[in-house]
C-alpha cells in the first residue's frame, strides 16, 4: 500500500492531487522505463458530471503489472509513495507511473 500523488487532474478520482479510488491498477507489463507504465484506473472526468465524493486515502493498494519495476513484487506495489502523472489524458494510456525504476537503476 502506498501514498498516491496524482497530477492527473482530468481524472474523476484525483481530489487535491490524491487518488480517492479504492485501489489502483498499474499496467506496463513491458514497460523499461515509466513512460511505457499506464493508469488503468483513470476515468476521464466529463464535463458536467460530479468528480468522487469521496476523500483521498492514504493507504490505496496498488496492483501492478509492470513487472520490470523494482517496486513490484507479485504484482502488488511495494512503494511507499507513488506518483501519478498525464497531463491533459483522454485515456489510461496517456497516464504514466513515474515511480517506475527499472532494476538496473536501484
Amino acid at each position: 500500500m502506498a501514498h498516491i500523488v496524482c497530477t492527473v487532474s482530468n481524472c474523476y478520482f484525483n481530489k487535491r492531487e490524491g487518488c480517492t479510488a479504492p485501489e489502483l491498477d498499474v499496467d506496463g507489463e513491458h514497460a523499461d522505463e515509466s513512460r511505457f507504465t499506464c493508469c488503468d484506473t483513470f476515468i476521464e472526468q466529463k464535463p458536467g458530471v460530479r468528480s468522487s465524493l469521496s476523500e483521498p486515502k492514504s493507504n490505496t493498494s496498488i496492483s501492478c503489472r509492470a513487472t520490470h519495476c523494482v517496486y513490484n513484487e507479485d504484482e502488488m506495489c511495494e512503494a511507499d509513495r507513488i506518483v501519478v502523472n498525464g497531463k491533459n489524458a483522454g485515456n489510461p494510456e496517456e497516464t504514466c507511473c513515474s515511480t517506475f525504476m527499472p532494476p538496473e537503476f536501484k
